[in-house]
């Protein structure tokens, strides 16, 4: 995914050289308080309200000539420094480099006029003369902000240790974000050299805590390298921190893709706010065939939403669930089943019913008759379900149709009957049954 930015990022940082550099040289030396309706006498600050009034409509060539009117009568820097900014800002970089090394010749410490002279030359590819001019803003003020200007200039001349080494420094300072990004996007994307992205996000992480912007990032990372388990505990330690539901969903995703139920059941139970908590454990609990939880969680949905998917969800595990059979605890069930069924029209209720019915006869024609129609209403349905056909020749063979169930049975391929271990007993059955 990063890789598709690489010329984004190439870009972008020609871009910061060039205008976030040289948007430092507006200063706020002159600000004007317009309660006083008197207009200044002083034609030095009538050109300098001309010069803003003009740069406010983007009209930069007589805010230009405002301030070298304003600079004419009384030479302060700040005017100069106002003027290179609008040569940058109309891209007349021949002159912008000789107005700053005019002004530079004069105040050499001055950051910003060098800052903005690194990206002036970086714009023309004059790389080496950046590199000596980068060198020197350095020399005079080891600042973060220096520190990035020099490595924006290493990075331009494809030098990316250096340009690693040096963002190093300015992160080192700050332990800024920011220039985190920035710094693991060379190691990722320019050094190859993913692992030392992913130390350094990890160290950052435990020492400030997880953000949105380095977390992200991070959990992209362990994705697009296919290590799925450290990119769920990512999107888990984004969700706690900032709540946001996208990254609880990418966890439960990733969770369910690597089969780490434990992990998944861990996540929701700790987070209740969690969208759907209360379903996605559910499904968990079904497949982790726990089923003395499954009937407790299904029974709270039950309750709490009145839907009849969940009364037969709860049906369906509390038979799972039993070691015996007792008529008394058949009939709760198949009263739920028949309460859903009836209500819902749903095929797989139906079958389920019918088969319950079906299996557990208590040697009473009646109520395999009644199951069996249960049987074939699913089966209009689907009328090539696989179980609903064997739950179907099932019933003909408690009846000891063996010849009718046995056709049915056969509309199973054999494929199918030999990957389920119970059809292929019912057909084992079925066969023995005709050849008595």
């Amino acid at each position: 995914m990063w890789s598709k930015n690489k010329l984004l990022i190439s870009f972008s940082i020609v871009l910061i050289l060039v205008l976030g550099l040289v948007g430092c040289l507006r200063t706020n030396d002159f600000k004007f308080s317009f309660v006083n309706t008197n207009f200044p006498e002083n034609e030095e600050d009538i050109y300098i309200m001309q010069g803003y009034a003009a740069l406010d409509t983007q009209d930069l060539q007589n805010a230009k000539e405002s301030f070298a009117k304003a600079y004419a009568i009384h030479p302060d820097k700040s005017y100069l420094k106002e003027i290179l900014g609008i040569l940058v800002a109309q891209q007349d970089f021949e002159n912008a480099k000789k107005q700053a090394y005019e002004y530079l010749a004069k105040y050499p410490k001055d950051d910003d006029v060098r800052g903005a002279l690194v990206g002036i030359l970086t714009s023309t590819k004059s790389f080496d003369e950046a590199l000596k001019e980068a060198k020197i803003l350095i020399s005079y003020n080891k600042s973060a902000q220096n520190y990035e200007t020099l490595a924006s200039v290493y990075f331009l001349r494809e030098d990316f240790k250096n340009a690693a080494k040096t963002l190093n420094h300015a992160y080192t300072l700050t332990q800024n974000e920011m220039i985190l990004d920035k710094l693991g996007a060379i190691y990722l994307l320019f050094l190859r050299e993913p692992q030392k992205t992913i130390t350094l996000y990890e160290t950052h992480i435990r020492i400030h805590g997880i953000s949105k912007l380095i977390g992200e990032k991070l959990a992209i990372i362990y994705t697009e390298s296919k290590n799925y388990l450290e990119a769920a505990r990512i999107y888990t330690n984004l969700y706690t921190t900032l709540g946001d539901q996208n990254y609880a969903k990418f966890a439960l995703e990733l969770y369910f893709r690597l089969k780490r139920l434990d992990l998944a059941k861990a996540f929701l139970l700790q987070n209740p706010k969690i969208d759907s908590r209360d379903e996605i454990l559910l499904e968990v609990y079904r497949l982790q065939k726990d089923f003395s939880n499954s009937i407790k969680q299904a029974k709270l949905l039950y309750q709490n939403t009145h839907d009849l998917n969940y009364l037969a969800y709860y049906a369906m595990m509390r038979y799972e669930n039993l070691k015996s059979h007792p008529r008394a605890k058949l009939t709760e069930i198949e009263r739920d089943l028949k309460t859903a069924a009836q209500s819902l029209d749903d095929a797989l209720y139906w079958n389920y019913l019918g088969y319950l019915m079906i299996e557990h006869d208590f040697k009473d024609s009646t109520r395999i008759h009644e199951g069996m129609r249960y049987v074939q209403l699913a089966l209009e349905k689907e009328p090539q379900n696989t179980y609903y056909l064997d739950s179907l020749a099932w019933g003909y063979y408690k009846l000891k149709d063996c010849a009718k169930a046995k056709e049915i049975i056969e509309q199973i391929t054999l494929e199918e009957r030999e990957k389920e271990s119970e059809i292929n007993a019912h057909y084992k059955q079925i066969a023995h049954c005709l050849h008595k």
